[in-house]
């Protein structure tokens, strides 16, 4: 599947992360292929990630998520959410791409996760339009 995107489609993804930057604590948002190629990103003007980072992570994260779900029999991975003591990221599947959000808000994180299970929704529809 290709990793390049008609301008059209990437500004409505970018609209898509804006708007979920909009309703919750998350600081950098990226849609990434699994592979860990980066198709968006949107930050917050506090935000200091490096998107390039983040799409390598997200790749790292996939592999070892779907490993351990596979060898504890969870079936398939939705999602790997990782918590340190500043902050936290989510990676979840939208379609054949990953949509990655990281936030420093600790406080937020049930509805970050809420939230991005909703939006990867619409995002993996928009990429497989």
């Amino acid at each position: 599947m290709s990793t390049h995107l008609d301008p059209a489609k990437e500004k409505e993804l970018v609209e898509l992360l804006m708007g979920l930057t909009d309703i919750t604590d998350l600081d950098a948002i990226a849609v990434v292929s699994k592979q860990g190629v980066k198709l968006a990103y949107f930050a917050t003007e506090d935000a200091d990630a490096d998107p390039d980072l983040m799409a390598a992570v997200s790749a790292a994260l996939l592999v070892q998520g779907e490993m351990a779900s596979d060898k504890l029999e969870l079936n398939e991975l939705y999602e790997v959410i990782v918590r340190g003591r500043d902050g936290f990221v989510v990676l979840s599947h939208a379609g054949d791409f990953l949509i990655m959000g990281s936030a420093k808000d600790l406080t937020s994180m049930g509805l970050a996760v809420t939230q991005m299970r909703k939006y990867a929704r619409e995002i993996g529809q928009l990429l497989t339009t």
